[in-house]
């Protein structure tokens, strides 16, 4: 499986192999260069040259986030022992391109808990999300924006 981030003028993303009870996850460029390199692109969508000390610091959280341990991995372990089932980073889609931290728990299988926060930012948002039916999706969010969002999906294939 290749996830590559679009809108580069060069392909970068991420590799998944190996197998279900023991993934591997490598960093893929075309063309080749060093992971650093590599990670700089899938992160903050530029190279690595005149990276400020904030950038250089999100780099390397996210490579000992990414590359840590073998098969199942050191993050995934941390996560089921302290009882997490998803810990992502990612970019936000307006101008500021902040990095955000998100982590959840399925509490059930209708009830979902997540806490979201940017790097740099000062306060965070909870959401608690409710699976009415099978298309049916409530969900809360407090935080700096407050919202309560009945959500109807429809696939089309």
């Amino acid at each position: 499986l290749l996830a590559v981030r679009p809108n580069l003028d060069i392909r970068v993303g991420v590799r998944v192999g190996g197998t279900a009870q023991s993934p591997r996850v490598n960093l893929y460029s075309e063309p080749e260069m060093s992971d650093t390199d590599k990670l700089s692109w899938l992160l903050l969508g530029r190279g690595p040259d005149g990276l400020g000390r904030t950038d250089t610091a999100l780099l390397q959280r996210a490579a000992v986030a990414l590359l840590s341990g073998e098969g199942e991995g050191t993050t995934g372990r941390v996560l089921r022992n302290i009882g997490l089932d998803e810990l992502s980073l990612s970019q936000s889609d307006d101008d500021t391109r902040a990095t955000i931290v998100r982590l959840g728990k399925q509490i059930s299988r209708r009830w979902y808990v997540g806490y979201e926060r940017g790097l740099n930012a000062t306060t965070g948002s909870w959401q608690l999300i409710y699976r009415i039916a099978q298309r049916f999706t409530l969900r809360a969010q407090s935080g700096e924006d407050n919202a309560l969002d009945l959500i109807w999906q429809w696939k089309w294939d």
